[in-house]
């Protein structure tokens, strides 16, 4: 594998690892679910309407595997 590969990969991983804590502390009650009020402590213009169309499964809750396909699909940018 050359140096810009390795080098990519690796940052492709750490901002992985660093969006997951983020999202992390988003979860502010540990449920594994992101409240709209949650969400907005990052994503603060978030709107009622823009939320539902992150929940894609419809149980009224964003979980971690859809809010890493919005961002992964540039609905939601990445965190920092």
């Amino acid at each position: 594998m050359n140096a810009k590969l390795l080098f990519a990969t690796a940052a492709i991983v750490a901002v992985g690892f660093a969006g997951a804590a983020l999202a992390h502390e988003m979860d502010t009650d540990q449920d594994g679910l992101y409240s709209l009020t949650e969400m907005r402590t990052e994503y603060a213009d978030l709107t009622e309407a823009d939320y539902a169309a992150l929940d894609t499964n419809k149980d009224e809750a964003v979980d971690a595997k859809e809010l890493a396909a919005a961002i992964a699909s540039g609905k939601l940018p990445a965190m920092e």
